[in-house]
C-alpha cells in the first residue's frame, strides 16, 4: 500500500488523496504517482507549474481556494475535472490548455479573469461544463468548444452577446448570464441553439425599447420554459416594470402605423399582457444604471448561501444518493469502490481514514455537478445582487427556484374582487337614493314656500 502524505487523508492510498486546509505552500512530496483524484484545496499554494506532470493517471484535481496568480502549466493530459475556483487568476492564454483535451469540467469561478485569448478553450473537445461566474469578463469568450452543455457566465460585466461564439454551441442546454450588463439581445441570438432548455437572464440592465423586441417575441413564443421576470431599467417612464407586462406600442411606438393591426406582427392587441407565471419581484428603483452602481448597492453574500441556490441541473454524486436512501447506515459501510472528489469530503475522509469499507457498491463514475448559480460580480453586483425570488422552469416543466433574496417589489395592483365590486355598487345605489330623497325634500319645501307667498300676496292687496 502506497504511503499517505503527512496530515492528508487517504481512504485508499494511491487512488484518492485529500490534503485540504493544511496551510501548504507547496505540494506534498510523498503523494503516490498512481493517485487518480487529488485535492489540495484551501491551502496557500502560489505555483504548481509542471509539478503534477508525472501523475499520468490523475483524473480529478482540485486546487481551489489557493493563491494561484495564473493558470497552472504542465498539468497531466489525463485530467477530466479541474477545479480552480477562488484563486487570483487574471487571464487565460491560448497555450495553457493545449494538452488538456480530456477535460469534461473546468471550474474557474470567483477569480479575477478579465480576458481569455481567442481559441484558448477551443481545443477542449470533450468539455461539457464551464464555470466562469464571478469574474471580470466584458464579453463572451470567443471560440468556445461546441461540446459545452452547461455554461455559467453569471456575475460578470458582459454587455454584448457575440453571435458567432453563441451560435457555435449547438449542444448547449443551460446558459446562465444573469447579473451582467446586458441591455438587449441581438436578433436570432438563441435561434441556433436547438438543445437549449434553460436560460437565466435576470438582473441585467434591460433597455425596453425597439432593440429588445426580439427578446420580447422570443419570451412570448413559449419555445423555452424559463423565468420571465426581466425588469426594465430604461427608458425612465418604463423603469422598474416587467418587460412582459408591456405592450408592443409601449416598447416601440414607431413599429406600428396608426391603422395597422397589431396581430400582423404576432402580438396581442391588448395594451397589457397578463403573464401566467409565478409572481416575481422587480428590481428596486435606482439600482441598475451601471455595473459599478450594481455593486455599490449591496453587501457580499456568503459562499454558503451561494451554494444553496446553485446547481439547478446538478447530477447527484453516488455517495449523496446512498445517504438519501440509507440514512441509518454508517458511512463506513457505503463507500463506493471508486472514490471521487465529488463524493467524499475531507472531513468525511478523516472520520474513515482508519476504517476500510466493508461493503462495496458497483463501480460507478459520478458526473461532475454543473457550476453554482448565485451571482457574484466584483464590478457589477446589484446589491450583491438585488436578487429576485425568480422561478425558472426547466425542459421537463418542473419549477426551479433560484432562491434569491431581493428588493421590495413595485406595487402591482390586481383586478378588484367580485365581492368588493358588489359592495361598491350597493353603496353607490344607496347614495343615489339618498340624493334623490334630499332633492325631493328640497323641492317640496320650495313648493310650500311659493304657495304661501301666493296666498299672502292677495291679502296684502285687498287690505291696501
Amino acid at each position: 500500500m502506497s504511503p499517505c502524505p503527512p496530515g492528508c487523508c487517504c481512504p485508499r492510498p494511491g487512488f484518492l488523496v485529500l490534503c485540504e486546509s493544511l496551510g501548504l505552500r507547496s505540494l506534498p512530496r510523498s503523494v503516490p504517482l498512481s493517485t487518480s483524484a487529488l485535492s489540495v484545496a484551501r491551502n496557500q499554494l502560489c505555483n504548481i507549474d509542471h509539478l503534477l506532470r508525472p501523475f499520468s493517471g490523475l483524473h480529478e484535481l482540485s486546487v481551489s481556494h489557493n493563491q494561484l496568480a495564473r493558470f497552472p502549466r504542465g498539468l497531466p493530459s489525463s485530467l477530466e475535472t479541474l477545479q480552480l475556483q477562488e484563486n487570483r487568476i487574471t487571464y487565460i492564454t491560448s497555450g495553457v490548455l493545449r494538452q488538456l483535451g480530456n477535460l469534461t469540467r473546468l471550474d474557474l469561478e470567483d477569480n479575477r479573469i478579465r480576458a481569455i485569448q481567442p481559441g484558448a478553450l477551443q481545443g477542449l473537445g470533450k468539455l461539457q461544463v464551464l464555470t466562469l461566474k464571478g469574474n471580470k469578463l466584458t464579453s463572451l469568450p470567443l471560440n468556445l468548444p461546441p461540446s459545452l452543455t452547461h455554461l455559467d457566465l453569471s456575475a460578470n460585466c458582459i454587455s454584448v452577446l457575440d453571435l458567432p461564439s453563441l451560435s457555435a454551441l449547438v449542444n448547449l442546454q443551460v446558459l446562465k448570464i444573469n447579473s451582467n450588463c446586458l441591455r438587449s439581445v441581438p436578433e436570432s441570438a438563441f435561434d441556433s441553439l436547438p438543445r437549449l432548455r434553460s436560460v437565466d437572464l435576470a438582473n441585467n440592465l434591460w433597455v425596453c425599447e425597439c432593440d429588445i423586441l426580439y427578446l420580447y417575441r422570443w419570451l412570448l413564443s413559449g419555445r423555452l420554459k424559463m423565468a420571465t421576470d426581466l425588469v426594465c431599467t430604461e427608458p425612465v417612464h418604463l423603469a422598474h416594470r416587467l418587460l412582459l407586462n408591456l405592450s408592443v406600442m409601449a416598447i416601440c411606438p414607431r413599429v406600428l402605423k396608426p391603422n395597422e393591426r397589431i396581430h400582423q406582427l404576432g402580438f396581442s392587441s391588448r395594451p397589457e399582457r397578463k403573464l401566467e407565471t409565478p409572481t416575481v419581484k422587480p428590481t428596486a428603483p435606482g439600482v441598475q444604471s451601471s455595473c459599478v452602481k450594481k455593486r455599490d448597492l449591496g453587501g457580499l453574500t456568503d459562499r454558503s448561501s451561494q451554494q444553496k441556490s446553485a446547481e439547478t441541473f446538478t447530477t447527484t454524486g453516488l455517495l449523496s444518493e446512498v445517504r438519501n436512501s440509507r440514512q441509518d447506515v454508517p458511512l463506513t459501510h457505503i463507500l463506493p469502490e471508486h472514490y471521487s472528489l465529488e463524493t467524499l469530503s475531507y472531513e468525511e475522509c478523516l472520520s474513515l481514514n482508519a476504517t476500510p469499507p466493508s461493503v462495496s457498491l458497483p463501480h460507478v463514475r459520478t458526473t461532475p455537478s454543473p457550476p453554482a448559480e448565485e451571482p457574484r460580480c466584483l464590478d457589477n453586483v446589484t446589491g450583491r445582487y438585488p436578487q429576485s425570488n425568480s422561478t425558472s422552469i426547466d425542459g421537463t416543466g418542473s419549477l426551479l427556484s433560484t432562491n434569491k433574496a431581493g428588493p421590495l417589489p413595485t406595487p402591482n395592483p390586481g383586478p378588484v374582487a367580485p365581492q368588493d365590486s358588489a359592495v361598491v355598487i350597493s353603496l353607490l345605489v344607496v347614495l343615489c337614493v339618498l340624493v334623490a330623497l334630499l332633492t325631493l325634500a328640497v323641492l317640496f319645501v320650495l313648493k310650500k314656500v311659493l304657495t304661501r307667498q301666493q296666498r299672502v300676496a292677495p291679502l296684502q292687496q285687498s287690505s291696501s
